[in-house]
């Protein structure tokens, strides 16, 4: 894996290793539309695989993205990609909120996270190949990016979700969340 992504992503695939299954389904102030500690990594699983899927689709038409960025794409690229900086509270994108899913250890969801980030970047690596440093890709909401600006984006948002999923993780360990779980 890349070294921009890796050392954004060990990290979280480092807190949500040493979880058992039932410390990853339980979500900090229940009731409250928290995510649970699985459900953050399902989500920036969702996201790799969102953007695999659109520069799968963009090998396979061969050709550059016409850059059709709007000056609120343009605001929100340079806060993000430029600043490194990711707003909070923002609702996520449908296609990348966790639904149900199948409950399990944390080992098995840091494989599943790293295999997910490992198969996003072999394609960026082809992309590279292909496009060289030209646009591969349209996000939804940044417009057209370059290969350096996908993993950088990836970065960004992986360490954007880091605090969250340690809260999740704090909150599943404290003595309220194992005193509500054995009611």
């Amino acid at each position: 894996m890349h070294p921009v992504l890796s050392h954004a992503l060990n990290p979280l695939a480092k807190q949500i290793s040493t979880l058992n299954q039932s410390e990853a389904q339980i979500a900090p102030l229940p009731g409250q539309e928290r995510w649970c500690a699985q459900q953050v990594i399902e989500h920036l699983i969702l996201s790799f695989d969102q953007t695999s899927e659109i520069l799968s689709r963009q090998l396979k038409s061969g050709r550059v993205p016409k850059n059709r960025r709007n000056v609120l794409k343009f605001f929100l690229r340079v806060q993000t990609i430029g600043l490194g900086c990711m707003p909070s509270g923002v609702p996520a994108m449908r296609a990348t909120r966790p639904v149900a899913c199948t409950p399990q250890t944390g080992e098995a969801i840091a494989q599943r996270f790293l295999a997910a980030a490992e198969a996003m970047d072999e394609l960026l690596s082809v992309s590279r190949k292909k496009f060289g440093i030209q646009a591969c890709g349209e996000h939804p909401f940044y417009g057209v990016m370059r290969v350096d600006e996908w993993r950088r984006y990836h970065a960004i948002h992986a360490k954007h979700h880091l605090s969250q999923l340690k809260e999740a993780i704090r909150y599943a360990r404290s003595p309220k969340a194992l005193a509500e779980s054995l009611k």
